[in-house]
């Protein structure tokens, strides 16, 4: 685990020396969600009540599980783009026509409770 952390610090160095990103692609579970579980209604993992999001923009919940951002929107800020949106809201959108097409600055496939092993979450079915 701890060889996985000094990897991912090593790329993202080097991403960061660089600037020259322009996009951001973010998968994992509650600790990057940005709010793709607030469209799965589904899924019993939910944080669209406060306190979530009392820090975030506009002070509402988004379905981030934080009160405010997450390192995945502090990394984009820093690489100066746009946050990405999860990714079940933009296939809303892109559905419903209220978007033409897909974010070019990258987009939010994280989601609460995911896992990559059999065992993960097998207490919540």
């Amino acid at each position: 685990m701890e060889f996985f952390f000094f990897f991912f610090f090593c790329m993202f160095f080097n991403v960061v020396c660089s600037h020259n990103v322009p996009a951001v692609f973010i998968f994992g579970d509650s600790t990057l969600d940005a709010g793709n579980n607030h469209f799965n209604k589904n899924c019993s993992v939910q944080a669209d009540f406060p306190p979530y999001g009392r820090d975030f923009f506009g002070r509402r919940p988004t379905g981030r599980f934080t009160n405010g951002r997450t390192v995945a929107d502090f990394i984009s800020e820093f690489l100066g783009i746009e946050i990405q949106k999860p990714y079940l809201e933009v296939e809303m959108e892109v559905r419903n026509g209220r978007r033409k097409s897909y974010p070019t600055n990258g987009i939010n496939f994280a989601s609460a409770g995911s896992g990559v092993l059999n065992e993960t979450n097998q207490e919540m079915e």
